[in-house]
């Protein structure tokens, strides 16, 4: 939904009123509010008429190196709803993390949630389309896709109509990579490679069914428990992109080696929002929340290369070996477990009803968005 002037307009007395808390909580980036911040912070709260209660696995100070958009979206909801909605965020994995955090949201125990795909493809099946492999791994692609009417037309509206949850924007956090950890220290860069290795995967069906046609063994494992799982060997290969590898939880970064720039698949997240939240709000409010949805949206277009190349930055200090595949070797994995292959037909059918549904979604990530990466 486009951003309503109405509301920029009718929000800029809650801009000033609260542009001490933004100013001093926008540098939370490199530190932690101060005493002033928190009263200014809870004088908001105070005025407010609703709040709303975000969750994150990540911590707010983690900006320069996570796309999370966590004061983004306060500001912006608190300010276009003029005072009338306070945010309150709970990063960190206060609230759970992966399929925890899920759970959380779609019982009600948190209004909106930042949660990736692979984790909420068991309560919302259909985003699960993303995560066939190498259709809309590209981060250009990617927003062509989520930009189209036809997706937001075929999957956001539908997933809305089911009356549970709904989707307020995408973040995009580049592609899946192969990459092993410490224990493992083996780059990945052929299919064969993955011969007798045990690969993670996160709790999407797709998924599984791409990493079964590898010769690779295969374990699920929460995200919560996947650096502790990497201390002690369970596995040798997981999948998230470069900057779920340097984000994730306790500290998952120091047990990576290699990383290996598949970029099979869009490690994409959403911001979710409970409907049964959405419809406790006068439709002011509801249209105030979308545009503020939109608003933080586009404010993560112009960051998010130089924050991947911040993750590989430091993934290179840190000594862990960063392969980028050439053409020809990327070739060889789309023949191998690409879109177009037959063994995608029954799961295409199963989530959008038939192949050719699939074949104009791929369409929409050839036509270029009316936004632009950075």
């Amino acid at each position: 939904m486009p951003i309503s002037r109405r509301y920029f307009i009718k929000s800029s007395s809650a801009l000033v009123a609260s542009s001490l808390f933004q100013v001093g909580y926008l540098n939370a980036a490199t530190a932690l509010p101060n005493t002033d911040d928190l009263a200014q912070d809870n004088e908001i709260k105070q005025r407010s008429d609703h709040t709303l209660v975000f969750a994150s696995p990540y911590h707010t100070s983690d900006a320069s190196f996570v796309p999370h958009l966590h004061i983004e979206f306060k500001r912006n909801i608190q300010a276009l709803s003029q005072g009338k909605i306070y945010v309150d965020i709970q990063g960190q994995g206060a609230m759970g993390i992966g399929t925890d955090l899920m759970a959380a949201v779609s019982r009600g125990r948190v209004d909106a949630a930042l949660i990736s795909v692979a984790n909420l493809s068991r309560a919302l099946p259909l985003l699960d389309i993303l995560n066939i492999p190498f259709w809309a791994g590209d981060n250009q692609a990617l927003l062509n896709l989520i930009s189209s009417p036809y997706w937001q037309q075929n999957v956001i509206e539908k997933i809305a109509k089911q009356g549970k949850l709904a989707i307020l924007y995408h973040y995009i956090t580049g592609g899946r990579t192969l990459s092993t950890t410490k224990r493992t220290n083996t780059v990945i860069k052929v299919p064969t490679d993955l011969k007798n290795k045990v690969l993670r995967i996160p709790a999407s069906k797709v998924l599984k069914h791409f990493y079964s046609m590898t010769d690779a063994h295969i374990v699920e494992v929460n995200w919560a428990n996947v650096a502790a799982m990497a201390r002690v060997g369970k596995f040798h290969v997981l999948d998230p992109g470069i900057v779920g590898l340097y984000a994730g939880p306790n500290n998952l970064r120091d047990e990576i080696a290699t990383i290996t720039q598949l970029n099979s698949v869009p490690d994409t997240w959403v911001n979710v929002v409970s409907q049964k939240w959405l419809n406790t709000l006068p439709r002011t409010l509801r249209l105030a929340v979308n545009d503020a949805a939109e608003k933080t949206f586009l404010s993560q277009l112009s960051n998010i290369s130089h924050i991947e190349s911040s993750c590989e930055q430091e993934f290179i200090k840190r000594g862990c070996t960063v392969f980028k595949p050439d053409q020809p070797t990327i070739a060889l994995w789309q023949d191998q477990f690409g879109h177009h292959r037959h063994e995608w037909r029954d799961i295409k059918e199963s989530l959008l009803g038939s192949s050719n549904e699939f074949s104009k979604l791929l369409d929409a990530t050839k036509v270029p968005s009316k936004h632009n990466l950075g």
